[in-house]
């Protein structure tokens, strides 16, 4: 009996349960908020998880169900009407507000990053630090751009905004690479070399540097803005933050009551911090963001509205009644006009008698000629200057003359506008006399004497007029009498005006930097004047020239070389110690001492004998160092010729270089100190 009453008791409680749950499944209503993905949706749904528990506790006989999305699958499930509720990026509502109807939002987001509240985001330009030819918006044009998809405000929109107002439309004159959702994939595409340059939305260059992803130094941010108070790298201008919408068929009640719990959640509090934010507004205005797509003829503005013919009577009809008030103007001035077509004809044909006896005075001039508009065009130029030049007058007329043959320098470097003297004429109204160059048609370069000289007519400035010759030859007989100042003309050295002059500028470096020691060494052919006796002053002259061609080999490229006269030669040795430089003349007497000379049909054999000094930067002059050069050399001669006598106060260092210098090719090349016997 007892067990059956216990049977009967767990069947009433069993009804009475199941009973609840039927009627609390029947009070609790479903309902889904979907919200747009720009991260991973894994990490999506762990930030927002704690709003939709939120939600739920706070309306508690409704409930609200979390649905993560991209663009693709949130468009369709708002098409299929599966959602009540979005939170979405701020252009996608706007597009909403034009298809789906809806009219102003619950509330609007306030992230919080870095511990600043943002009211606001925008768009980030990337590309990578290492391209050069990347510094500015101008720059992106014709390039290949990464970006997430079109319907981003923060991945897209925004920053083909900035590149809309500088005249470049990204649909035209970019070529767009859409990697989809997330802007992860931008960044990568970037870093890998795939494009140029990538869009992306704030914050998340820094999201994927605090998960160790990507390394930001490899990166460069183009146009950057910093707004107050605002902790991201930003290339736009800002946004307002994404809205929290009710679709049309959501209930009004339960949309109110969403929104009280939504701009009731506490700010700062635990459910605001656990999801990174600050806490949700009053909805903010995001006309800026129908401007944006309005500008760029996005969606929902992408399609010309229809007009008929009263909607154009009524924006322009004040403007059709001026239009045909002004048509009755010009139809009386044209009657008035075939009245004056006689005398204008009759002045037409002297200006046209006169144009041609100027032109053919512009032909009989042997300089060139040419005239430019205040706009930098060319109005005219003579058969003189299309000769010099090598373009043709179709190629030259109405041109900018600075562009065809004037925009680079010798070099190849630009010839910047600024500095143009004919521009600068145009500009300022000052004749110029100055010596310049032309790049003709085939590249090469024309030295020109020019004149510039304004054209004025009235006081007002109209152009200028060009007057310029070829200086090409006078500038070639400058250059060979300089090279005929300078050099020795046997050898091809420096002479010796030239080279004590190097010598003058190597002591001033010295005396600047005296821890950098320099060598010189004093050169003399032994018995030469014994060659010129025995076989002709030819064969000295062959003699001289196969040295100078042995001192330029056993040189280095900072060496400077000189002829002083006859068979007198010095060398400087720049940042060489004494070791060094002994070692360089023993290089050189060995290459001399082991060489034949053919002269007519004579073998030669000469040796030379080397003097080694060190320029100090207390040398009162280069003659200092000479005389103690020149004084080694005559050692280096008294000791039997052949030879080399370092000047030193180092006997070590001397020894050092003796031993160096015991090779069997110069057998009797030694080191003398001054103060050995």
């Amino acid at each position: 009996m007892l067990c059956f009453t216990c049977l009967l008791r767990s069947l009433f409680l069993l009804g009475l349960m199941s009973l609840s749950l039927t009627v609390f499944a029947a009070e609790t209503h479903r309902h889904k908020l979907g919200v747009l993905a720009f991260r991973p949706k894994a990490e999506v749904v762990r930030k927002w998880q704690p709003l939709i528990d939120y939600l739920n506790a706070t309306l508690r006989d409704q409930r609200i169900e979390l649905e993560v999305m991209n663009y693709p699958e949130l468009e369709r499930a708002i098409a299929e009407q599966r959602l009540d509720f979005v939170l979405t990026n701020p252009a996608h509502y706007v597009h909403m507000t034009f298809r789906n109807g809806l009219s102003s939002p619950l509330a609007t987001l306030i992230p919080i990053e870095h511990e600043h509240p943002l009211t606001g985001f925008g768009g980030v330009i990337i590309a990578l630090k290492s391209r050069a030819d990347l510094e500015q918006l101008q720059d992106l044009k014709d390039r290949r751009i990464a970006a997430v998809f079109r319907g981003s405000l923060g991945g897209y929109q925004a920053q083909a905004m900035e590149l809309h107002l500088l005249g470049i439309e990204v649909a035209q004159d970019v070529e767009l690479f859409e990697t989809g959702m997330p802007h992860d994939l931008v960044v990568k595409t970037v870093l890998a070399g795939e494009a140029d340059a990538g869009f992306v939305r704030t914050g998340v260059l820094e999201a994927m540097a605090k998960e160790g992803t990507i390394d930001l130094s490899q990166l460069k941010l183009l146009n950057p803005q910093q707004p107050p108070g605002f902790p991201f790298l930003l290339s736009t201008r800002l946004y307002p933050e994404w809205p929290f919408a009710a679709m049309p068929h959501a209930e009004p009640d339960l949309a109110r009551r969403v929104a009280a719990a939504l701009l009731a959640l506490p700010h700062d509090g635990e459910v605001a911090r656990r999801i990174g934010i600050q806490g949700f507004a009053i909805p903010y205005d995001y006309e800026p963001v129908r401007a944006l797509l309005q500008g760029l003829r996005l969606p929902p503005y992408d399609e010309a509205p229809n007009f008929t013919v009263q909607d154009v009577l009524d924006k322009y009809g004040l403007a059709l009644l001026y239009a045909g008030f002004m048509g009755l103007v010009i139809l009386l001035l044209t009657f008035r006009s075939l009245l004056l077509n006689r005398r204008l004809g009759n002045e037409r044909r002297r200006v046209t008698r006169q144009s041609e006896e100027w032109q053919r005075l512009l032909a009989a001039l042997g300089d060139g000629v040419f005239g430019l508009d205040q706009q930098g065009r060319c109005g005219f130029i003579n058969p003189a200057a299309l000769k010099m030049l090598g373009f043709s007058r179709e190629e030259v007329i109405d041109a900018d003359l600075h562009g065809l043959f004037h925009a680079s320098r010798e070099d190849g470097s630009d010839y910047p506008h600024v500095d143009c003297p004919v521009l600068k004429t145009l500009n300022d109204g000052q004749t110029r006399h100055l010596e310049d160059r032309f790049t003709r048609k085939d590249g090469s370069c024309l030295p020109v004497m020019m004149t510039v000289t304004p054209v004025l007519s009235k006081g007002q400035r109209e152009g200028v007029v060009v007057v310029f010759s070829d200086i090409s030859e006078q500038l070639r007989m400058e250059d060979e009498l300089r090279t005929q100042a300078t050099t020795d003309a046997l050898t091809g050295l420096p002479n010796r005006r030239q080279f004590l002059k190097e010598l003058d500028d190597a002591l001033e470096w010295i005396r600047r930097h005296p821890e950098q020691a320099s060598a010189v060494l004093m050169v003399d052919l032994d018995d030469f004047k014994a060659v010129n006796d025995r076989h002709g002053h030819a064969a000295g002259d062959t003699v001289l020239k196969h040295f100078a061609n042995e001192l330029m080999r056993a040189s280095r490229r900072s060496d400077k070389l000189g002829r002083l006269g006859g068979e007198e030669f010095c060398v400087l040795l720049p940042t060489t110690s004494m070791r060094q430089a002994c070692q360089m003349a023993d290089r050189l007497c060995r290459a001399v001492a082991g060489s034949l000379v053919r002269a007519d049909d004579a073998s030669l054999h000469y040796t030379v004998s080397v003097g080694v000094a060190m320029m100090k930067a207390d040398d009162r002059s280069v003659d200092t160092a000479l005389r103690r050069a020149d004084a080694a050399l005559y050692r280096a001669k008294a000791a039997g010729k052949n030879r080399i006598f370092c000047e030193t106060g180092d006997t070590d260092a001397a020894d050092a270089v003796e031993e160096k210098l015991s090779v069997p090719a110069v057998k009797s090349t030694q080191l003398r100190h001054p103060g050995r016997k």
